[in-house]
């Protein structure tokens, strides 16, 4: 997985948006290793199928009320696009910074950083936090001589 994959996938997470081209996403892109791709990957896929779900179950029950007169489901609350202000390294772990989303995305979130702390940055494999002055996450292969 490329950060250009990532872009091309999530389209809508990952744009820059109109007035904000001096975020930090904008000027610096994803600042982390190649490593947590996968786990962005697989966070961007949750959080944008989730907001796309709930947007469409809101299309079906609007077209079913129309149809029945009877129909009462409700609505759901609509998700607010989730479009990322930064993602970075910091003290060893992912920070994945965005507008939008709601308390279950926020859940995504962090456990997509907690993860993190146990996969090599470099790499994916699994690691751990490591360093004395500088924290970073690594497999004992991808490890400071200093820190195995």
């Amino acid at each position: 997985m490329t950060v250009n994959e990532l872009f091309e996938k999530y389209p809508l997470i990952f744009q820059v948006r109109k007035g904000r081209e001096l975020e930090p996403f904008s000027m610096f892109g994803i600042e982390c290793g190649s490593g947590w791709f996968p786990l962005l990957d697989a966070l961007c896929y949750q959080i944008q199928t989730y907001i796309d779900f709930r947007k469409e179950s809101n299309e079906r029950i609007e077209e079913n009320r129309k149809k029945y007169p009877d129909y009462d489901q409700k609505p759901y609350d609509l998700i607010p696009q989730v479009t990322v202000t930064q993602v970075k390294e910091k003290y060893g772990t992912l920070r994945f910074y965005y507008d939008g989303g709601d308390d279950t995305i926020d859940g995504m979130v962090r456990m997509a950083e907690m993860m993190s702390s146990i996969t090599c940055e470099q790499c994916g494999n699994l690691g751990r936090m490591r360093g004395r002055h500088w924290f970073y996450t690594a497999c004992d292969e991808h490890s400071k001589e200093e820190d195995r």
